[in-house]
């Protein structure tokens, strides 16, 4: 008779263990992959709305908030003022944003005093990222970076084929608007300014042959068919899997690699720390949306009513 109440009892305990096994499994969505989408000229038609929103997703205890931005350095523009109701109306445990790699670590101070240094009443320098950054701050929420280091892109195109050219190139030509924007003086811009630009991301990449000033010239001669200027457009490094420049093309496998590596971080993020806010481009939204979809349902959609 006692043996077959521990029997019962040992039976009752595995019962119970496993209920709380596959509850905590169910309530710990697995995000694929798989569903991630490269971005094509048709996927912009997806935008849930003109302006940014956050798309909120609720299974069981775990909630994921994605603020999908339209990215912005103007204060009271829909993103920004989305960013304060985000954390001045909903609860979460963690931030991850988009400017810097994963890499930097937990809340790295550096950042939270450049997004001080850099706002002001009608401006704020690092965007939608460090306005977030800074209410993190003040309410003790911890925050990590979604993107993956400069080398891990690098890998992951030399997998896809690219050349040590192809990828020198294409960040050069993708860093040329910048320097525009910038207010450099355009005369002898390129000379002036490729050289060190280049040097410098061949020793991130680990590139022992690194290409010249004439190899990136050359190369963009040979990929675009036209003389490469300063009054470089940025549609030529915009993300269309389905463009018809190789630049775009390659572009697009950037963001491909960059999504997948996001969302493995998001996902560990809600496995740790079940309620987890996103700031990131609208973009980025709609690559990986399937995929959230696919582990949480349909989301209710946040937007900023002013």
């Amino acid at each position: 008779m006692e043996i077959k109440e521990n029997e019962f009892k040992m039976k009752s305990i595995f019962l119970v263990l496993s209920s709380v096994f596959f509850i905590s499994c169910a309530t710990s969505p697995q995000l694929e992959s798989q569903k991630i989408r490269q971005w094509t000229y048709a996927l912009g038609n997806e935008y849930p709305n003109e302006k940014a929103v956050i798309a909120h997703y609720k299974k069981a205890d775990i909630e994921l908030f994605y603020l999908a931005a339209r990215h912005t350095n103007t204060m009271g523009d829909d993103t920004l003022n989305l960013v304060k109701k985000l954390f001045e109306t909903y609860q979460f445990n963690v931030l991850i944003i988009e400017s810097i790699p994963y890499s930097f670590g937990e809340s790295p101070k550096w950042f939270v005093e450049d997004a001080k240094k850099g706002k002001s009443d009608t401006f704020i320098q690092g965007g939608e990222s460090a306005l977030a950054v800074i209410y993190a701050d003040s309410k003790k929420i911890p925050f990590f970076a979604g993107e993956p280091d400069h080398r891990d892109i690098y890998k992951g195109l030399k997998e896809r084929g690219y050349t040590d050219e192809d990828v020198v190139g294409f960040y050069t030509l993708r860093q040329i608007p910048q320097w525009i924007r910038e207010k450099e003086n355009k005369k002898d811009l390129l000379k002036r300014k490729i050289p060190s630009y280049v040097s410098h991301y061949c020793k991130v990449f680990g590139i022992s042959t690194c290409p010249s000033y004439d190899d990136v010239i050359k190369w963009y001669k040979t990929k675009l068919g036209r003389d490469l200027v300063p009054d470089v457009s940025n549609e030529e490094v915009a993300p269309y899997a389905d463009g018809e420049l190789y630049t775009q093309k390659m572009s697009s496998n950037v963001g491909f690699i960059r999504d997948h590596f996001t969302l493995k971080i998001i996902e560990q993020m809600i496995k740790k720390y079940k309620k987890v806010a996103v700031v990131y481009g609208a973009g980025h939204f709609l690559t990986l949306r399937k995929s959230f979809d696919a582990s949480f349902g349909e989301p209710t959609f946040i937007e900023d009513k002013k």
